[in-house]
């Protein structure tokens, strides 16, 4: 009698192998039989029927570090088939953790990953002080799906600097060595690996950088070599460069600077002997940027270092809508009605007196430091305005330029803010556009299908957890499959098995989860069942269900009739059902 058989899927391995049509049996957590299993029992039978049934995805890039204190349910990636995430990543984090420091901690989180301090305020109980106190914190919960932790970078030069490490002093010798040991008793309590960020760009709520950004080699390799102690770990770094800060005037100096960093890179490989991943984007200050630094990886692993870049599988940049962020934000006659809910706002923007003056009005200079936040971003969104995308159902994630706000307002008459307010307007209120300023700098995905196709290039960046009211990238993985397999229509797909592969068993291969990430007898029942021509993306929407009522935007998907963790089923038909088997996934358990 087995806990659950899932009966006559088309089964896609994680391996990369053909589909194959047969059954699952699941007893005590683990996938106990594959084949046909006619005449077998089950407490559970779920009738595929041709479904797609493949591993549960893993999630290499969250940010779901204040998330795992106050929240069970681990949207939006639980509605995308994730089953394990490891959070921690970009070098910023709530642990190790001084009393005086807390303030600092938040303010990296909400500068860099856009999770509002206020959030932060009510969600964090900060009932730990080291980041084994930390993980013990995590492992009291349980979730929809396994979660995991790397060490971050910010967190740690500040527990052992102080206020030198927000003055960005260099370490000295006996900094990195108490830095180091800290990395090595977070690794000895479980610890995935350990995380830094070196992007400029990157700043604190009160626009300071994060401590770490400008870290010495000799810092990453000590830190390297003290994760690499145990056999175990991935050195995940955000590096500069990754969002062209490098490239403002594309020409030798910036070229040479950006291949400076991935030496930087492949010494600490080298030094640790573990893995290095690092975040790439296309950008258009550089187009040929990651061509040239996936050929730089590609040479180091053919001389067995191992450094591996991560890509998004779509055009990446921010959403913008009449609930989140958007042009008219601060123009006095907008803030006069922002406080209102959405319903009572649209009726007060739809007034043409209103309208009129909304739209001659200039920006206020505010003084909070949200107002400063605010208007450093609408610097950018004015800037990229007319090249936005207006995106409706539905989702045509490869957008042609006939779809840019410039052509849609020439087509209509319509300056293009008199357009986008107008869009913002109609309907209940959700309509958004987006810029795609990364990953698509040539106006389509044909780039990105290279990436995908590259055996030694990892897939996401999904961030879920953070930035929280510009993006949703944490809807990933249901994208992946369904557009890249089945919907592409501009160009080349990618297999179906390469992409499960690329979701599953190459995340857990990279970091030494050989518990799960493959459908074989013995594994994990981690596992996903797929209305493979049903799966799809609704149109992304505001809500409001934070601590302190703090919003977000979150992308749900129809189309995943099961997913299982360790067996339980924890969705059903695209319905939570409660179980709550996840839980704090400690590298130092899993077997060799």
């Amino acid at each position: 009698m087995y806990d659950v058989i899932i009966r006559g899927g088309s089964i896609v391995d994680g391996t990369g192998a053909p589909a194959m049509y047969g059954d699952i049996a699941v007893l005590d957590g683990k996938i106990a039989a594959i084949g046909a299993l006619k005449g077998c029992l089950a407490h559970r039978t779920i009738e595929a029927d041709g479904a797609l049934v493949t591993p549960g995805f893993i999630d290499l890039h969250s940010h779901y570090d204040g998330q795992f204190i106050w929240d069970d349910r681990l949207d939006p990636s639980f509605s995308h088939g994730v089953t394990t995430t490891i959070a921690g990543n970009c070098g910023v984090g709530f642990a190790p953790a001084r009393v005086e420091h807390r303030r600092e901690l938040m303010d990296f989180m909400t500068g860099v990953e856009d999770i509002p301090g206020i959030v932060l305020d009510e969600g964090l109980d900060w009932s730990w002080k080291s980041f084994p106190d930390y993980l013990d914190r995590v492992a009291a919960n349980r979730f929809t799906m396994d979660v995991a932790m790397h060490i971050p970078h910010a967190p740690v030069r500040v527990h052992v600097m102080g206020d030198r490490a927000l003055r960005h002093e260099e370490a000295t010798r006996e900094d990195i060595e108490a830095m180091a040991g800290i990395v090595s008793e977070g690794m000895a309590a479980g610890a995935m690996g350990f995380s830094t960020g070196r992007i400029v760009e990157h700043r604190s709520a009160n626009g300071n950088y994060v401590p770490g950004t400008f870290s010495s080699e000799a810092e990453l390799v000590a830190l390297g070599k003290a994760m690499a102690v145990g056999g175990r770990g991935v050195f995940q770094v955000a590096p500069r460069g990754e969002i062209g800060s490098l490239f403002l005037e594309n020409g030798s100096d910036g070229r040479a600077a950006r291949l400076a960093e991935h030496r930087l890179l492949e010494n600490v490989a080298r030094a640790s002997g573990r893995p290095v991943n690092y975040g790439l984007l296309e950008v258009a200050t550089d187009p040929d940027d990651a061509n040239i630094m996936i050929a730089e990886s590609e040479k180091a692993i053919a001389a067995g270092t191992r450094i591996y870049p991560m890509i998004s599988p779509r055009g990446a940049g921010l959403l913008y809508m009449l609930d989140g962020h958007h042009l008219f934000l601060m123009r006095p006659s907008y803030r006069e009605v922002a406080h209102l809910p959405l319903a009572e706002r649209l009726v007060a923007l739809r007034d043409p007196t209103r309208r009129a003056a909304i739209l001659r009005e200039q920006d206020v200079e505010g003084t909070s430091a949200d107002d400063k936040m605010l208007i450093t971003l609408f610097q950018y969104i004015k800037a990229q305005n007319a090249e936005s995308y207006v995106l409706t159902s539905p989702l045509d994630f490869e957008p042609g330029p006939e779809q840019q706000l410039r052509a849609l307002s020439a087509r209509s008459g319509k300056s293009c803010e008199e357009y986008l307010y107008d869009h913002y307007t109609a309907g209940d209120g959700s309509n958004f556009n987006v810029n795609l300023v990364m990953n698509y700098v040539h106006g389509n995905l044909d780039s990105t299908r290279n990436f995908l196709m590259n055996p030694n290039i990892l897939s996401g960046l999904a961030d879920g957890g953070a930035h929280l009211k510009t993006i949703c990238d944490a809807a990933m993985p249901t994208f992946q499959l369904a557009y890249w397999t089945r919907d592409r229509m501009r160009g080349e797909r990618v297999p179906l098995e390469l992409m499960v592969h690329k979701l599953t068993g190459h995340s857990a291969w990279l970091y030494d989860l050989h518990d799960r990430g493959t459908l074989a007898v013995g594994k994990r029942a981690d596992i996903n069942v797929i209305d493979y021509e049903r799966l799809t993306l609704p149109l992304p929407r505001m809500v409001h269900d934070l601590p302190s009522g703090g919003a977000r935007i979150v992308q749900g998907s129809r189309g995943y009739l099961a997913t299982l963790v360790a067996g339980v089923p924890t969705r059903l038909d695209d319905e939570d059902t409660g179980g709550r088997p996840g839980r704090l996934v400690r590298a130092t358990e899993i077997s060799r």
